[in-house]
C-alpha cells in the first residue's frame, strides 16, 4: 500500500514517508485509508478537494544537536 488516506483533513500521505509532522495522529482509524490506487488518489485531489501532505513526499530527516561530551 502506497498511500494512506486521511479522511478527516483531506489529506493524502505517501505510506513510507509519513511521520509525526504529517499529523494524522488525532483522526479516528475509522477514518484512515490505506490504499494503492493511484487512479482513486487522483479522483479524491480532483473530485474531493484533497491535497497531497507536504511533510511526507519524501524522506523525513531529524537532525538533533548533541551536546559536547568529553571523554
Amino acid at each position: 500500500m502506497n498511500y494512506f488516506v486521511d479522511h478527516k483533513k483531506k489529506r493524502i500521505h505517501k505510506r513510507q514517508y509519513a511521520g509525526d509532522r504529517c499529523g494524522f495522529v488525532g483522526t479516528p482509524t475509522d477514518k484512515r485509508e490505506f490504499i494503492d490506487c493511484e487512479k482513486y488518489i487522483e479522483q479524491l485531489e480532483k473530485e474531493e478537494s484533497y491535497e497531497k501532505c507536504p511533510y511526507c513526499q519524501s524522506l523525513q530527516l531529524t537532525v538533533k544537536a548533541h551536546s559536547n561530551v568529553q571523554a
